[in-house]
């Protein structure tokens, strides 16, 4: 099994907080052991985001997510290519406005991956297959 995590799902399981529900630490888990996670590149962007805004994930965390991704094979980047760029525009801005979410579901979408994400709005568009 292979899967997307987004951006609050790869922090929250690098930090193992339990705002990870147990079928996303389930999902994460098995795609680790077997066909590997994705992570999008705009997560990373995302994530700093977050460190500058509501704080709640630090700088330390931050970098400490980019080198386990970068350490482990189990884990992957993926950027925003052509491919994804045209995905993000396909999705309807009254769907899913924030920019991130739309690169995110777009990398999904591109790569034909479940998401593992607790965003409401991103399970509710029924754009990608959601595990949470």
């Amino acid at each position: 099994m292979r899967v997307l995590a987004d951006s609050h799902a790869i922090i929250w399981q690098s930090q193992r907080s339990p705002e990870l529900s147990d079928v996303a630490a389930d999902a994460l888990l098995e795609a680790e052991e077997t066909d590997g996670v994705v992570v999008s590149v705009a997560s990373l962007v995302d994530l700093w985001y977050v460190t500058q805004t509501t704080k709640t994930i630090t700088d330390a965390e931050l970098a400490e997510l980019r080198e386990k991704i970068s350490a482990s094979p189990e884990l992957s980047l993926h950027p925003i290519d052509e491919d994804v760029a045209d995905a993000t525009t396909s999705i309807p801005r009254d769907v899913l406005s924030d920019p991130w979410d739309r690169f995110i579901v777009a990398t999904a979408k591109t790569l034909g991956l479940s998401l593992v994400t607790k965003d409401s709005a991103i399970r509710d568009s029924g754009l990608v297959p959601s595990i949470w």
